[in-house]
Formats: C-alpha cells, sequence, structure tokens
C-alpha cells in the first residue's frame, strides 16, 4: 500500500514538474513540391548548451546532402566544444525569469523547390506568447509571424538562414509563485506549500517548522524553496 502510494505521488510530482519545466514548438518546413522535415525547439530544466540525447537531441553532419535535395536543420553554437553543430530539435535551459526570449537558427536547402513553405499547429503552446521568424540578413526581408494563418512562405530565392526567435511566458504556476504577494526581498529565502492537486496552502520566508503549521490540514504537500537565486523542490509532510 506504501510502495502504491509514493507512487502515486511520485507520478503526480513528476507530471507537475514536467508540465511546466518542458515546453516545445514542432512546425514543419518544406518547399512547394510537398518536401518537408518537422523541427522542434523549446526549452527544458534538463537542458544544456550542448546536445542532450536525453531530450531526443541528436548531433547531425555540419553539411546539406546533394544541392538537389530538400534539406532543413537547426543550428545552435556548443560553447563547450567551441563549435556550431546541426541538429532537428534544440531545446534551451530554462531562464530565471518568468518572461524570456530565445533565438534559434534554422538553414534551408530548397532542394528542387523555389519557396520555403513553414507550418505550425495554432494556438502556440501555453507557455509560449509568440514566435517569429525572420532572415539573418537584415532581418526584415523575411517576417512571418507564427499565428492564427498556420503558414508562411519565404519567396526570396537568395535566402537560406534564418532567425527563430521564441518569446517564453510561464504563467503563475508552482513554479513563479514567487508573484504571491507578503514575501520578503528578493535574495531572501521563500517557501511554498501545495496539495497535490496543485493548490496553494501556504507560503512563508522560512522552511516548514517540525512541529507544522496550524492553519492547513494534516497530510502529503508538494515544497517548492527559493534562495539566493536557486530553486529546489521536496515533499514535506504533516503528521
Amino acid at each position: 500500500m506504501k510502495a502504491c502510494l509514493w507512487g502515486l505521488v511520485g507520478g503526480l510530482l513528476s507530471t507537475l514538474c514536467y508540465a511546466q519545466s518542458h515546453v516545445e514548438l514542432p512546425f514543419r518546413v518544406g518547399n512547394e513540391l510537398g518536401e518537408a522535415l518537422t523541427l522542434v525547439v523549446g526549452v527544458d530544466e534538463r537542458a544544456t548548451e550542448r546536445i542532450d540525447t536525453l531530450l531526443g537531441e541528436q548531433e547531425l553532419p555540419p553539411m546539406h546532402p546533394p544541392r538537389d535535395v530538400f534539406h532543413a536543420v537547426l543550428r545552435f553554437y556548443d560553447s563547450a566544444d567551441g563549435e556550431w553543430k546541426w541538429t532537428y530539435r534544440d531545446f534551451r535551459p530554462l531562464r530565471q525569469t518568468d518572461t524570456f526570449s530565445i533565438e534559434y537558427r534554422l538553414l534551408v536547402q530548397r532542394g528542387s523547390g523555389r519557396n520555403i513553405v513553414l507550418r505550425w499547429s495554432y494556438p502556440l503552446p501555453e507557455a509560449i506568447d509568440s514566435a517569429v521568424l525572420s532572415d539573418r540578413v537584415t532581418g526584415s526581408l523575411v517576417r512571418i509571424r507564427f499565428d492564427g494563418a498556420q503558414e508562411g512562405t519565404v519567396t526570396n530565392e537568395f535566402l537560406e538562414e534564418f532567425a527563430l526567435r521564441v518569446w517564453y511566458r510561464f504563467p503563475v504556476t508552482v513554479w513563479d509563485a514567487h508573484k504571491e504577494p507578503g514575501l520578503g526581498a528578493v535574495g531572501e529565502r521563500a517557501v511554498w506549500l501545495y496539495d497535490l492537486l496543485g493548490r496553494l496552502c501556504w507560503y512563508g520566508n522560512h522552511f516548514p517548522p517540525a512541529g507544522g503549521i496550524p492553519e492547513i490540514a494534516s497530510g502529503l504537500y508538494i515544497g517548492v524553496e527559493q534562495h539566493q537565486g536557486r530553486w529546489r523542490r521536496f515533499l514535506w509532510w504533516k503528521p
């Protein structure tokens, strides 16, 4: 019985964490002949500035296939190896703020086609406020907003490298509850306790006392602590 309970709690905790710590935006890049590839960009708390195989990223040879073959790829700079790498999936680390933007690099080889056609689903994922694709030459020759049209076309045949800037905005939930009123200055310790349904039950500027908190019922709670710019998750039991 205890094993089942802890399995359930662990699954629920993982679900709550994953829902807010992993966001992805898939989109299709192709030409007017119907040749296309699906690419994925996003953020994840487990991501690094390197190839993260845990997140499905795979390093590709840094070159396109023969010129008459359509190809599209994401490119990012690996700061550890000091070189640019190619991949079909590019996840970046979460930022310390709840609103931020990240620029992803897109390289496209048209193959036998003349146009580049992009398609995406709308509305965008909940944590993504907006996404805009622009050229890397001036930033104004191409500007495609990922909106309700769900499709955009690049007709300039000289453009092959683009920047996709994605704006992320995380709502007030378990992971950005520091917006709750009544807390101390930035840098002080802040602690939140949530029940297993994700409802905020208690917050303060100290760790829950050993004797318990009178105003909440007995049971298991999910805790989030912020201290000196670091975040920590824990389980807390009130007898």
